[in-house]
C-alpha cells in the first residue's frame, strides 16, 4: 500500500473513530441525525475506492487532494 494510501486511512480512521459516539443506542441523536451520520460514516469508509491523495513535500498528506464528505452539523 502507498504511504499515500496510509495517510489517507490514518485520516478516515481518526474521523470514523471521532464520530462513533453517533451511532451508539443511548446517542442523543434524533434518528434523522443519526442517519445523517450514518451516511457521512459511510462516505468516508467508501473514500479509499475514489481518492488519489498526494503528499506534501515534507510526506504529509495533502488534505485538499482529497474531497472529503461534509461532515453533519
Amino acid at each position: 500500500m502507498s504511504e499515500e494510501m496510509k495517510q489517507l486511512r490514518r485520516r478516515r480512521n481518526a474521523l470514523l473513530r471521532s464520530s462513533d459516539w453517533t451511532q451508539s443506542n443511548d446517542s442523543p441523536l434524533s434518528d434523522s441525525k443519526k442517519n445523517e451520520w450514518k451516511t457521512y460514516r459511510q462516505s468516508l469508509r467508501d473514500i479509499t475506492k475514489t481518492a488519489s491523495p498526494k503528499l506534501t513535500e515534507h510526506g504529509l498528506l495533502l488534505t485538499s487532494s482529497v474531497t472529503w464528505p461534509t461532515k453533519p452539523t
